[in-house]
């Protein structure tokens, strides 16, 4: 095999904040680190050998991204997500979080509502309230462990006919992959949410971060590509850093056609935030224009992961419902039919485990009683991680008897 994926690799003692802070957490170090949404093997050797290229030269001065990395990019979202795009829409920071910070602050006073879907990534929550803004909740709604949007609600989120709405919402902060349930948004649903931007003058924030990982038949669109109108009143977050695994790298882009949306989002990020360090600006160039093969290589060992991980639950833990992924490495599973608390569930695996995933409340209030399991890990580690829970569920469930 080219790429070896089963390895092992020990992270910990390298600053790791999956494998080192799991102590302060969760109160239990030496334990299993399922929980932050990074993997757990090495990059593309395109990409080591680019940054062991650029260090050699040894002077590590000022830098800016190339016009060379916007074409670069520009193919690679052609081609991955069929898209066309221009070099100038292209705007360079250190983040997608950062970025989520930005876009509020750049579009929204004090006071807007900023309308998320949860259960959703927890920087959604606490970037609104940090900011003081209002969240207006668009829960998504759970079919059978299968999650969708809620239309309707949200017409009546904006239509002010929920008394706890927010009264001046100008922003939808959308999450395609979504974080942590796993949808690939299907087109119908998209040209119905950019409807629904459009005619209430809202601005579309889409973090697409996890868009390189689709499944089956499954296909990432970007909200923005399906009509000039929507792509107007949108910015689109994407990132090479879960895909390579060079989140340590800190660097992203905005995709910004919108020439005022784009100068207000500048004024804001030039002020906060660079456009990349030297070495994550030489690792997304480097990932785009070399690191598919290595890509595909990971997706299929990560379906691999899904399946093994669906089959031992089915198998051995069916009390366990779960949200089978059809993008992102990330699977949400479901324990509310025998705990409720999140929390306590995951502080008793891995208090008596040594497992630690991701407390669904992290995710919002409809998250309770779920856990978030990252999958993007040697398959023993995965194993491991299911034994555990598999002696959890047996125990409580003996204990109801």
């Amino acid at each position: 095999m080219k790429y070896n994926f089963d390895r092992l690799i020990d992270r910990t003692n390298t600053n790791s904040v999956k494998w080192d802070l799991t102590d302060q957490v969760f109160n239990k170090d030496k334990c299993l680190p399922l929980w932050v949404a990074d993997s757990d093997w090495e990059t593309a050797p395109e990409i080591k050998e680019a940054i062991k290229k650029r260090v050699k030269h040894g002077v590590y001065g000022y830098t800016y991204p190339s016009y060379e990395l916007k074409e670069v990019i520009k193919k690679w979202v052609k081609s991955h997500y069929s898209w066309d795009i221009k070099t100038d829409w292209i705007v360079f920071a250190n983040g997608v979080v950062p970025s989520i910070n930005i876009s509020i602050r750049a579009l929204t006073v004090p006071g807007d509502g900023i309308i998320i879907q949860t259960p959703v990534y927890l920087p959604f929550i606490s970037t609104v309230k940090n900011t003081g803004r209002q969240i207006v909740d668009n829960q998504l709604i759970n079919r059978q462990s299968y999650f969708e949007i809620d239309f309707d609600d949200l017409k009546k989120q904006l239509n002010n006919e929920n008394k706890d709405s927010c009264k001046r919402a100008r922003l939808l902060l959308f999450c395609a992959p979504h974080n942590p349930v796993g949808r690939v948004w299907k087109k119908e649903e998209l040209n119905k949410l950019n409807e629904i931007v459009l005619e209430n003058d809202l601005v579309l924030v889409s973090d697409e971060i996890h868009s390189d990982f689709v499944y089956g038949d499954n296909q990432h669109i970007p909200a923005a590509s399906l009509s000039k109108e929507i792509a107007d009143k949108s910015i689109t977050l994407m990132a090479p850093s879960k895909t390579f695994n060079i989140a340590g790298l800190s660097s992203s882009f905005a995709i910004i056609p919108n020439k005022k949306i784009r100068e207000k989002f500048l004024s804001i990020k030039d002020h906060l935030v660079g456009r990349g360090n030297i070495f994550g600006l030489t690792a997304m160039k480097a990932a785009y224009s070399r690191g598919n093969e290595w890509l595909q290589a990971q997706l299929k060992y990560i379906e691999e992961n899904i399946e093994f991980t669906t089959d031992y639950i089915d198998n051995n833990i069916p009390v366990v419902k779960y949200s089978k992924p059809q993008g992102t490495y990330l699977i949400w599973l479901d324990f509310r039919s025998i705990i409720n608390c999140s929390e306590t569930l995951n502080n008793q695996l891995v208090t008596e485990y040594n497992v630690a995933l991701e407390p669904g409340n992290w995710f919002g209030e409809s998250g309770a009683g779920f856990l978030r399991m990252n999958l993007a890990t040697p398959r023993s580690n995965i194993k491991k991680a299911l034994e555990s829970i598999k002696k959890y569920v047996k125990k409580v469930e003996c204990n109801y008897e």
